[in-house]
């Protein structure tokens, strides 16, 4: 996602998190148990599913490395990884400079805060998977923001009229998007933004079903069973084992995290947190 919201959403995912207490170590909780599970048991789990979905902080570097590392432990032969990072129907070559091919393949290396990402691509190539696009083409943010639902194209229009969100659904995007922009999008942008995100979602899920056995790469916020990706296929083809892995940081009760975010993954991988500005400090919505 990047309409002001990719240095933004990082905030909506932490405001979970109440400032209490800070664990300096990761740690892997299953949701539904509440049961800390070691890096190994959640590598098997994963190994036997059809798509498997992992979120990130985008600027927590750390996060970018422990999904590399999880990849390479749990992807069979065969597996795609498909990237929020790249636009839809890019493929990144498997040889010659990781950078130079990630940006042939359509990646902003700038927008992204190249190196930050380079660990995990750098772990997908290591292991020998094909890696591909997910996200929506260069500029059609804009088309959608400007048209609505007329500007989608027909691959889009099929599944995304597929996979309706319920109103209870639909008001946590809402909500989650408003947060994501420090509490300053307009009203008027609210359901523009909402259908460039469920079309953003909607495009990277069909990009997993057609590479199945898939891995998606994206932002914590694609990734939430309740409104993102796993939300689409689960309506496009519900017969598939799919596995959500969020990835957050320490700064609240251990409780708190397993309460707010149960639904939303079926694990959370907590981690350090990354050095950062206050990202609403200078905001302004353009």
């Amino acid at each position: 996602m990047k309409l002001h919201a990719k240095k933004q959403w990082h905030r909506a995912c932490l405001t979970v998190l109440a400032a209490v207490t800070v664990a300096a170590h990761a740690q892997v909780i299953d949701l539904r148990s509440g049961d800390e599970i070691s890096e190994q048991v959640l590598a098997e789990r994963l190994r036997g599913q059809d798509i498997v979905l992992l979120g990130e902080l985008h600027d927590n570097t750390r996060h970018h490395q422990l999904r590399g590392e999880l990849i390479a432990r749990f992807a069979r032969s065969g597996t795609t990884v498909v990237a929020e990072h790249l636009p839809s129907d890019m493929r990144v070559a498997a040889t010659g400079p990781l950078r130079a091919a990630l940006e042939a393949a359509g990646f902003d290396a700038r927008g992204w805060g190249w190196p930050l990402h380079e660990p995990l691509f750098d772990a997908i190539r290591q292991s020998e998977l094909l890696l591909v696009g997910g996200n929506l083409p260069k500029g059609y943010s804009k088309r959608l923001m400007a048209d609505g639902d007329t500007a989608l194209t027909a691959a889009l229009a099929a599944s995304y009229r597929k996979a309706p969100l319920t109103p209870q659904a639909a008001a946590r995007l809402d909500g989650d998007l408003v947060d994501g922009h420090c509490g300053q999008l307009p009203d008027k942008y609210r359901a523009p933004m909402q259908l460039v995100q469920r079309a953003t979602d909607v495009s990277m899920a069909n990009a997993l079903l057609a590479h199945v056995p898939a891995v998606l790469v994206a932002g914590n916020g694609h990734v939430r069973k309740d409104y993102g990706v796993p939300q689409v296929i689960d309506a496009l083809a519900p017969s598939l084992k799919i596995s959500s892995v969020g990835f957050y940081e320490w700064g609240g009760e251990r409780q708190e995290l397993i309460k707010s975010l149960a639904g939303r993954y079926d694990y959370v991988w907590v981690t350090e947190s990354a050095a950062r500005t206050d990202p609403c400090e200078h905001f302004k919505i353009k």
